[in-house]
């Protein structure tokens, strides 16, 4: 106990002293908060409860905390105490898988908006491509399915950012969650989410952020919403740690639940780091398809348009041997994009 002691004076935390003078190693939480507990209950009185007597207004306070304590029953006491613990397991435990916990958050919603960004700027480019790719007769088999992906990426663009994931995420983070889970994700049912749209394909959305559906043993949409909107537990026991409890049954029960609380989140973090490797990589795919076709694509654009005639599209007439020339490398290259992407016919 002595070595204890002196962590918790160096320290002024029984948890992280009980870490100091214990293994821990293969413990729970509620063992190292019951085992901190236990060994604060041996020095709590001699180092915080009673302050130094050198004073006239130090042997008023113990005396007030003599009295205090006869009246209670020994309650006064045992709330302080408790009180300390709980402050000390909060900083301790709960706090840091937290702070975990919210950098994963932060650099997972960081990444969808990076992809975000750059799915916005393709949808900036592709927009006179397809009225381009309209401008031939649609029944074409070479364009055909560059239209129908155009669609599709255009129909699941737009849901996204409209629906925003039901308000847990904005702007581009909503987009590159859109882009990441509907180019390389699908539904429960088997279903491929880029072909989905509106409240099906943000259902669909959340379900892979939780880590699939229920039904398949994942977190399913309360799982999404965790990871798109913040960490849900979080707020409900920070607010806990501003009250002043003035029954140790009632702090029991607290410290109780901040246990149950910091193992939750604990469980969390391997599942969220995955996820947080999976956007990553998938960040670094649109990022280098970007850097590659979208160059591309703007060149060919352009030679296209320079050698269009303005009487002959006017007139409705075909293209001339140029331009015929650059509307095909423009279907190719969009085409081999989508494909690249993940979005299918």
């Amino acid at each position: 106990m002595k070595s204890f002691s002196k962590a918790y004076k160096r320290t002024g935390n029984s948890v992280l002293a009980y870490k100091e003078v214990t293994n821990c190693d293969g413990k729970s939480l509620k063992e190292i908060a019951d085992g901190s507990f236990s060994c604060l209950d041996e020095v709590f009185e001699e180092i915080d409860f009673y302050t130094s007597t050198d004073t006239k207004r130090g042997i008023l306070k113990n005396t007030g905390k003599i009295l205090g304590g006869l009246v209670s029953l020994g309650g006064s006491y045992m709330l302080e105490m408790h009180t300390k613990h709980y402050s000390d397991m909060y900083e301790e435990i709960y706090k840091p898988t937290l702070n975990r916990m919210k950098k994963i958050e932060d650099d997972t919603n960081e990444s969808l908006s990076s992809i975000g960004k750059q799915l916005s700027k393709l949808n900036d480019v592709l927009k006179p491509v397809e009225k381009i790719l309209q401008s031939k007769s649609i029944n074409t088999c070479n364009n055909k399915k560059t239209l129908n992906q155009y669609r599709k990426f255009n129909a699941g663009f737009n849901s996204s950012l409209s629906v925003g994931y039901g308000g847990l995420v904005g702007g581009t983070a909503a987009i590159g969650a859109w882009g990441l889970v509907s180019l390389i994700g699908s539904a429960s049912t088997g279903t491929v989410i880029s072909s989905l749209s509106g409240v099906a394909a943000t259902n669909a959305t959340l379900a892979w952020f939780g880590g699939g559906s229920l039904a398949t043993g994942g977190a399913g949409m309360a799982g999404g919403f965790w990871v798109l909107g913040g960490i849900v537990a979080a707020p409900i026991v920070f607010f806990s740690t501003k009250k002043s409890y003035k029954k140790v049954d009632v702090l029991k029960e607290q410290k109780g639940e901040l246990v149950d609380e910091s193992s939750k989140l604990a469980g969390l973090t391997i599942p969220a780091s995955t996820q947080l490797s999976e956007v990553r990589k998938y960040e670094y795919c649109v990022t280098e398809l970007m850097k590659e076709y979208i160059p591309k694509i703007e060149k060919e654009l352009e030679l296209y348009k320079y050698h269009r005639s303005f009487f002959d599209d006017l007139l409705g007439r075909k293209m001339n041997q140029k331009q015929d020339e650059y509307f095909n490398k423009l279907n190719v290259l969009t085409c081999e994009l989508f494909d690249k992407l993940g979005i299918q016919d």
